[in-house]
């Protein structure tokens, strides 16, 4: 496109074909190299009549060294907007049941962040991370962004990740502008933290997910010239390090195309992906199938898989999804005694024997999978619902189960070690 101040294209290339005399320069010839900045290495150089005269009559001037290019400035920024304190949230400690406030495990007053992240003390640990965010200098972006997503990831983990999407506004409003200062940052913002703004983002916009997915396939083409930019220089552990995140933003439009209801969509989707995990994509497509009420389909992606045991699980779910409950206890409980490391196998089996009116069978099941294996939320709530259908003391024996899993050992598995009241069904 012309510019306005430019002549027209007629006009210049008009210009183009006048010939104008151009002024002789005086020549330097070899001596030009000296001065050039690109040059591998100066060399000796002596003029036309020292060239003509014997050797030993002319002394050789010493080389003249290119200066270095100077380096660009690095810009710092100023991210004093990340340390307003009115901008992130105080945590109450009426939805924590009372057993993990007493409890001996919980983490002393001069805990570490590290020590608070390895031993699954997530809400102390996203204090802690709040705290040294305020603290830090306001132009050290290296220390900021690393604590903010670990405040916000944090957040996440102890089932609020509605204060984590609004505490990410900020940065998120930020990075959005495009200014140069924003561009500056991005470079310094944590892969992981730019994944976890993009989730963040999908909870408080008002657009279905639909701007999420559009920053995912945004980050997919960054990434996508980062893996080709690793090939051209030969540099084989970042190139595999970006196609891993390629391949893993994937699936991540998979998961948001399923949470806005485009299974169609999302099943196509996996059809375009490519250098993936065979059995990764067809597990994906049946279990998509199922849902959608495509058995045929889902039989069909289920014999290319060549893993046994998600080839049975995807049988396995076929049958619940016909309704029949009885064939489905039998089924899963064949699949537990089969691969006996599954606990979602075992869970599976009591929740389908909860369906047939076995409740004493199911309680025993996932009583012994508390107490055996690491909890998590889906255990612990059908466990509460079980308490909640065969007995009128629930509420004691969920404060019971509370208390039991309070006197355990600290860990980071499994969404870490405290427990809110909503796992329970309080």
């Amino acid at each position: 496109m012309d510019s306005p101040k430019s002549p027209s294209g007629s006009v210049r290339r008009h210009i183009r074909n006048i010939s104008h005399p151009l002024p002789r320069r005086n020549t330097k010839g070899p001596l030009d190299a000296v001065d050039d900045p690109l040059a591998d290495r100066p060399t000796s150089i002596r003029s036309d009549s020292a060239a003509e005269a014997a050797p030993g009559d002319v002394e050789v001037p010493t080389p003249v060294l290119a200066k270095p290019l100077p380096l660009p400035p690095t810009r710092k920024i100023d991210l004093r907007l990340l340390q307003n304190p009115q901008l992130y949230h105080q945590f109450a400690i009426d939805d924590i049941p009372a057993a993990f406030l007493n409890s001996e495990h919980r983490p002393p007053p001069d805990a570490t962040l590290p020590d608070l992240l390895t031993s699954g003390h997530f809400r102390p640990a996203a204090v802690a991370a709040l705290g040294q965010l305020l603290d830090a200098e306001s132009n050290d972006s290296k220390i900021i962004l690393p604590l903010l997503y670990t405040r916000l990831a944090c957040l996440v983990l102890i089932s609020k990740p509605d204060l984590a999407a609004e505490e990410a506004l900020p940065l998120t409003d930020f990075l959005s502008r495009g200014t140069p200062a924003a561009k500056d940052l991005l470079l310094d913002v944590p892969w992981e933290l730019r994944i976890l703004l993009v989730r963040l983002q999908a909870i408080v916009a008002d657009d279905g997910g639909r701007r999420a997915i559009m920053a995912l396939y945004a980050l997919a083409s960054e990434v996508r010239s980062h893996v080709r930019s690793a090939h051209d220089a030969r540099n084989v552990q970042n190139a595999q390090t970006w196609s891993s995140r390629l391949t893993d933003l994937g699936y991540r439009i998979t998961d948001a195309l399923v949470e806005m209801g485009e299974l169609e969509t999302a099943t196509r989707h996996l059809d375009s992906l490519l250098e993936v995990d065979a059995d990764e994509v067809n597990f994906r497509k049946a279990s998509l199938r199922i849902r959608l009420g495509d058995i045929d389909g889902a039989e069909r992606s289920a014999k290319k898989m060549t893993s046994g045991e998600r080839r049975d699980i995807i049988e396995a779910l076929i049958t619940s999804a016909n309704d029949d409950w009885q064939e489905c206890v039998t089924t899963w409980s064949t699949l537990s005694d089969k691969y006996p490391a599954s606990d979602f196998l075992r869970q599976n089996a009591a929740v389908c024997l909860m369906y047939t009116g076995r409740l004493a069978e199911s309680r025993e099941i996932l009583e012994r999978l508390v107490h055996e294996s690491n909890t998590y939320p889906a255990l612990l709530f059908n466990l509460s619902t079980v308490y909640e259908l065969c007995t009128e003391r629930a509420v004691e024996r969920k404060i019971s189960l509370a208390t039991s899993l309070a006197c355990n050992p600290a860990t980071s598995r499994s969404g870490g070690w405290e427990r809110s009241n909503a796992d329970f069904k309080l």
